[in-house]
């Protein structure tokens, strides 16, 4: 166990190792200044608030020196989540950062600590399902080594975040259902609220719970109590308030304002396969498109067995509820409940993404927490065939070649 344990530090240790030594060379994109002015008008508006002169003083002239180009007027887009832009923005007060190019590499090393901590929070999740640490492991590299998460991880502010604190809580989810304490559905309630702080889509984390509580009463096996539901519902509420500053004055006007700029947000032209599209009427594959060319083989093909798996048991289940079984429920345990969430929300997003018009830019970087339940099926793949192989009686050789042949197919991503 104790060597085990070491092997999973050493890998922590080895990604954040690397990390540190190369997020200095990574380039800007274009969303970067916009964001970085996003901080400091709200660290001006928070100043001001709470009557904090002298960085209220500071912010304000940080934010006047932002001139130039930018995506759009901050005072007219500024309903983004603060929960990157502004400790950055007051972290660049406080270590006293004025040359320009710093001011991007120190928000790059901050974007890559936060991927770290998602990254650790991943492996708990997988950790929390398989218990086991060699699988967990390889679910963790699987997820690191997705060359397209991994170069976005030292830029990308925030779909990023977005998928680090979304890890987080869908870690606390899983704690909520194997323990229903009050510290454990404060926390998820906590970080789903942060999660929809920076995309909207978070607030299908408490909705999940409510699905899933839901879906108890009806089949009369309720496990999840309304008691818990109830706490995590006010902890998102609650939290939702306290760190999205947009909801701090005219709170419901305010958030519902958010979804009128959703809706005026992109409208430009996606240059697709040959052709130009309205970025809300783009093909209904562009999403699927864009994840199969952009995800290594070896992903995908994990990602579809453990998926097609699933998808077979949970189709059987259904059809096979009876009034008269015993076993008349779509779960039969924690685990098999948190494989359904997994599978409800990745069903769910990507119907979602595919069909409603969502605007979608940049190839589908707006829906990287995807990467969450495509790695979580992949993983579950590799668990599944190491079961089989352990009822084998040459488990010992089968299953060297099989760890033989996945570090090949890592070689590759490595490499990319």
């Amino acid at each position: 166990m104790l060597k085990k344990k070491i092997y999973v530090y050493l890998v922590f240790l080895s990604i954040l190792i690397v990390g540190l030594l190369i997020y200095p060379d990574y380039g800007f994109n274009i969303d970067e200044k916009f964001h970085r002015s996003n901080g400091f008008y709200w660290l001006y508006y928070v100043s001001d608030f709470f009557g904090l002169e002298q960085l209220k003083l500071s912010s304000k002239v940080k934010l006047e020196s932002i001139k130039g180009f930018t995506l759009s007027p901050i005072e007219h887009f500024n309903k983004y989540g603060v929960i990157f832009d502004l400790p950055a923005a007051f972290l660049e007060i406080i270590f006293k950062i004025d040359e320009p190019i710093k001011f991007y590499q120190f928000r790059h090393l901050l974007v890559f600590i936060f991927f770290f901590i998602g990254s650790i929070y991943f492996y708990k999740i997988l950790y929390n399902r398989f218990q086991n640490e060699w699988i967990s492991i390889f679910g963790l590299l699987l997820f690191i080594l997705t060359p397209r998460l991994f170069g976005d991880s030292f830029h990308n502010t925030k779909d990023i975040i977005f998928l680090s604190l979304y890890s987080v809580s869908f870690f606390y989810f899983f704690k909520t259902i194997d323990n229903e304490s009050k510290y454990n559905s404060i926390l998820f309630g906590l970080f789903a609220a942060i999660s929809t702080t920076l995309r909207i889509v978070g607030i299908f984390l408490p909705i999940s719970l409510v699905f899933i509580w839901f879906l108890g009463v009806v089949s009369k096996k309720s496990e999840i109590k309304a008691s818990t539901v109830l706490i995590c519902i006010f902890s998102y509420l609650f939290s939702l308030i306290i760190f999205w500053p947009l909801l701090w004055e005219n709170t419901v006007h305010n958030f519902l304002g958010y979804f009128k700029i959703l809706d005026h947000y992109f409208g430009s032209k996606i240059f697709f396969l040959g052709n130009y599209y309205p970025s809300d009427k783009l093909p209904y594959y562009y999403l699927i498109f864009w994840i199969f060319i952009s995800t290594p083989l070896i992903h995908l093909i994990l990602f579809l067995s453990g998926f097609g798996f699933y998808l077979r048991r949970i189709i059987k289940r259904f059809f096979a509820i009876k009034d008269s079984s015993i076993y008349n429920d779509l779960w039969r345990s924690n685990n098999e409940k948190k494989d359904f969430l997994i599978f409800l929300n990745l069903v769910v997003f990507f119907l979602f993404f595919t069909f409603m018009n969502i605007k979608l830019y940049n190839s589908w970087r707006l829906a990287y927490f995807l990467y969450i339940f495509i790695i979580y099926f992949g993983t579950y793949s590799v668990y599944l065939l190491f079961q089989i192989i352990k009822k084998n009686e040459n488990y010992k050789k089968l299953k060297n070649f099989f760890l033989i042949s996945l570090i090949f197919c890592f070689i590759f991503s490595i490499y990319r």
